[in-house]
């Protein structure tokens, strides 16, 4: 994008994941003239990062959140750590930059706290549109179908969406099936919640993860509602890829949820299952309400239009480099 607006620059990292290594330079390859700008993505603990916070460059940082700790202490310990140390580094980060923008207001009102001199908020450049075309509304086939898109972690309580379906497919549905699409945390992490499927909707639930954009499009357009009841989301961009594919929307309003969904979905602040599963069998039975939703979705999705937010980082990036 920045080659597209006539910039220079590279993309730099200190440990890629190795399936991106082939796009990014060794952070320690980083050669920059006193008057470049430097956009730091923090994500995690990044000691390799944090050395770049002494250089001349004017920084801008984008914090894309981190987890709570207290989320993984019980299920993945060095997790746990890199979002302990990670959250109490990011004062150090925020101090340091130039402009400090957060993915979403939550996430910079938590840039504010963290002592950052300027904050701005610059959403998530996502395109939708590149998984694919949405195709017409699901019919009713062999079952409805529920669609969770999400690592599988501790935060994004997988665990309460199943309880959920499984109530509602006890009370309505006998042949609704769930889907849950995401890399797991761990094995171990990803069998607890493939026996708690086991008990509590067996043969109704499927779990995948490493799917071509092709496949991901096939379960979106398959889907008849998107259940997210994760309690904790900096910006949730399958919320996005929801409104995109026409699923109607039923989430926790945690962290930037509730910025991103705007009118365009319905927001459950019950921890009952009981509440999300009637919420559910409201969405799959009530064909006005889901188209409603639908047509609330596409509208929302135009605050988030890959042109207009890579103009609003353009124009940022522009001013401070002025």
């Amino acid at each position: 994008m920045f080659t597209s607006w006539g910039w220079g620059g590279g993309d730099h990292a200190g440990r890629p994941e190795p399936a991106l290594e082939r796009e990014f330079r060794p952070l320690r390859a980083l050669d920059a003239a006193p008057e470049d700008v430097l956009v730091i993505h923090y994500s995690a603990y990044a000691p390799a990062l944090a050395e770049q916070l002494d250089r001349p460059q004017r920084i801008v940082l984008v914090s894309h959140n981190i987890t709570p700790a207290e989320w993984f202490w019980d299920h993945d310990a060095v997790t746990a750590v890199n979002c302990e140390v990670g959250r109490s580094e990011l004062p150090r980060f925020a101090r340091a930059a130039d402009v400090a923008v957060g993915v979403s207001a939550f996430n910079a009102r938590e840039l504010a706290a963290a002592g950052a001199r300027e904050t701005a908020v610059v959403p998530v450049l996502v395109d939708p549109a590149s998984l694919g075309a949405p195709g017409p509304p699901p019919g009713a086939g062999s079952g409805p179908e529920v669609l969770f898109v999400g690592r599988l972690t501790p935060h994004k309580r997988h665990d309460l969406a199943l309880r959920a379906f499984a109530l509602y497919r006890a009370q309505h549905a006998p042949d609704a099936r769930l889907s849950f699409v995401g890399s797991p945390l761990s094995t171990a992490y990803r069998d607890r919640l493939v026996e708690l499927a086991d008990r509590l909707a067996p043969g109704a639930v499927r779990f995948e993860s490493g799917l071509s954009a092709a496949a991901l499009a096939d379960r979106w357009r398959a889907a008849h509602a998107f259940l997210c009841l994760s309690e904790h989301e900096g910006f949730c961009i399958p919320l996005l890829e929801a409104f995109h594919f026409g699923v109607p929307v039923i989430a926790r309003p945690a962290g930037g949820v509730p910025e991103v969904a705007g009118d365009a979905a319905l927001l459950v602040e019950d921890t009952d299952p009981a509440v999300a599963a009637a919420l559910l069998h409201l969405v799959v039975s009530d064909a006005g309400l889901a188209g409603a939703l639908r047509e609330r979705g596409r509208a929302r999705l135009a605050a988030y239009d890959h042109a207009r937010v890579a103009g609003e980082l353009r124009a940022l990036l522009e001013r401070v480099a002025a």
